[in-house]
């Protein structure tokens, strides 16, 4: 891809090629000429998000050794391979991008069994997740696939138990019996919190935690169904 600057009066463009020789660029240029100038302007990263970036990375990194600036690197490294960005920079990133690169980094920390948890009410990390759209969300399936608690990162062991929640009343979709997993929005919790949700009802375990369940596609429902045993028993494969 190449990468576009202002300077000196010019537009400079920087364009890879398989091989330079002599007499290219004067090619490119007359070449480039012939095309009117388009420009589609997206926006920049927020400081919201660049801050949750390095905040994000900093905690993966402490967790497994690396300084920042060794695992930021890394992670940039592998977002760009696996998302053929290989010209990915932070410092060039739009917001679209910036989403994706923080899901990364979350569904990678959570791929090693490390929890990126969503912190305190009044934590800045806490309020830069939840203020990108579908941040969230992503999280929150990440963590119904590692069977983590999505409220403190509790993992699904012999000492806890992670369970699917249900956001709307399994009464309200006819019971266990016809979930389907299609009817109503899920996320994972522990006991504790599990519990939590049902003594103080969903509108203040939301305004607490500003998190809430995900619906579910059939290809997610396929795949919990086979780490939530005993659930999904209404679901029908074709």
């Amino acid at each position: 891809m190449a990468d576009t600057q202002i300077l000196d009066g010019e537009i400079i463009i920087t364009l890879p090629v398989e091989k330079v020789y002599p007499g290219i660029k004067e090619k490119l240029e007359e070449y480039l000429n012939r095309f009117p100038i388009k420009v589609i302007p997206v926006k920049k990263l927020s400081q919201a998000q660049n801050g949750l970036i390095h905040v994000l990375l900093k905690q993966f990194g402490d967790e497994i050794g690396y300084t920042l600036i060794e695992i930021k690197e890394l992670m940039k490294e592998q977002f760009a391979i696996s998302t053929d960005r290989l010209d990915f920079s932070t410092a060039k990133c739009d917001m679209e991008t910036a989403n994706e690169f923080i899901s990364f980094i979350i569904e990678q920390a959570l791929e090693l069994g490390i929890n990126l948890y969503i912190l305190g009410r009044h934590d800045k990390r806490y309020r830069h997740i939840l203020e990108i759209d579908n941040i969230t969300q992503r999280y929150v399936i990440a963590c119904l696939r590692k069977r983590v608690c999505c409220i403190c990162g509790k993992e699904h062991n012999e000492y806890n138990t992670i369970e699917l929640h249900h956001w709307n009343s399994v009464a309200s979709i006819g019971g266990y019996e016809n979930c389907d997993g299609l009817k109503t929005p899920f996320m994972s919790l522990c006991a504790k919190h599990h519990q939590e949700f049902h003594a103080t009802g969903k509108e203040t375990f939301k305004n607490k935690y500003y998190i809430e369940g995900v619906w579910l596609n059939t290809e997610l429902v396929k795949e919990l169904k086979k780490i939530y045993k005993g659930h999904f028993k209404g679901f029908k494969e074709e």
